[in-house]
C-alpha cells in the first residue's frame, strides 16, 4: 500500500467515525454531510470522493459495525438443532444484547429506512433474511415442514427485531427481560418443528 492509498484510508476511517457518533447522538434526519465533514476536519470534496450521499456512509457503517450479526442467528441454529429450552433461551438472549451494543446506530437505520426509500430499498429483506443464516436447523426439519418452518423463522425473526427495538433499544416498554426471555422461548419452542435428530 502505498503513502497515498495509506492517506486515503485514514481519511476514510475519519469520516466513517464522526459520521457514526453523528448518526448516534443527532439520528438520520439531522445528520449533514457538513456536519460529517466539520467533525471529520476534511471538505466537502473529499467527502464526495469516498461516498456519494449521507446514504451510503450509513450503509458503509452498517455493513462495518453490524457484520457481527449473523453470528448471533448462528447461535441461534445451533440452539434449535440442539432442541434444549435452557440452549435456544441463552441464544435468544444474546440477540438481544446485541441489540444492546448496538441500539444507538440501530435507532439512525431505523430513522434512515423510513425517510430514505434508497436506503430502504438496499436494506429491504435483510431481518427477514436472517432465516437463511440457520440453514443446518432447516436442514434438519423434515423435507415436508422445511418451507413452513423457514416462514416461520422469518416471521419469528421480525417479532423479535419489532420486540427488541421497542424493550430494548427504544425502552419504551418496561418487561421484565427474564419473563420476556422465557415467553420467546416458549412461542419459538412452539412455533417451529423440531429438527430431526441423526440416526
Amino acid at each position: 500500500m502505498t503513502a497515498r492509498d495509506e492517506l486515503r484510508e485514514l481519511t476514510h476511517q475519519r469520516l466513517l467515525a464522526a459520521a457514526e457518533a453523528i448518526f448516534e447522538s443527532e439520528g438520520y434526519w439531522r445528520t449533514t454531510v457538513s456536519g460529517i465533514t466539520k467533525a471529520a476536519n476534511v471538505s466537502r470534496a473529499t467527502f464526495y470522493l469516498h461516498f456519494t450521499d449521507k446514504s451510503t456512509v450509513l450503509l458503509a457503517i452498517m455493513r462495518t459495525n453490524l457484520a457481527d450479526t449473523p453470528a448471533y442467528w448462528q447461535q441461534v441454529d445451533a440452539a434449535l438443532i440442539d432442541g434444549g429450552r435452557d440452549v435456544l433461551r441463552a441464544a435468544l438472549g444474546r440477540t438481544l444484547n446485541w441489540y444492546q451494543k448496538h441500539g444507538l446506530m440501530l435507532r439512525a437505520v431505523r430513522e434512515a429506512m423510513t425517510s430514505d426509500p434508497h436506503l430502504a430499498e438496499k436494506t429491504e429483506g435483510t431481518i427477514a433474511g436472517f432465516a437463511d443464516e440457520m440453514s443446518d436447523y432447516l436442514a434438519s426439519v423434515s423435507s415436508d415442514q422445511r418451507t413452513q418452518a423457514h416462514l416461520r423463522l422469518q416471521l419469528l425473526i421480525i417479532q423479535l427485531d419489532q420486540l427488541a427495538f421497542r424493550l430494548v433499544v427504544q425502552g419504551l416498554q418496561r418487561i421484565d427481560r427474564e419473563l420476556m426471555l422465557d415467553e420467546l422461548t416458549d412461542i419459538w419452542q412452539l412455533a417451529l418443528p423440531a429438527a430431526r435428530r441423526p440416526d
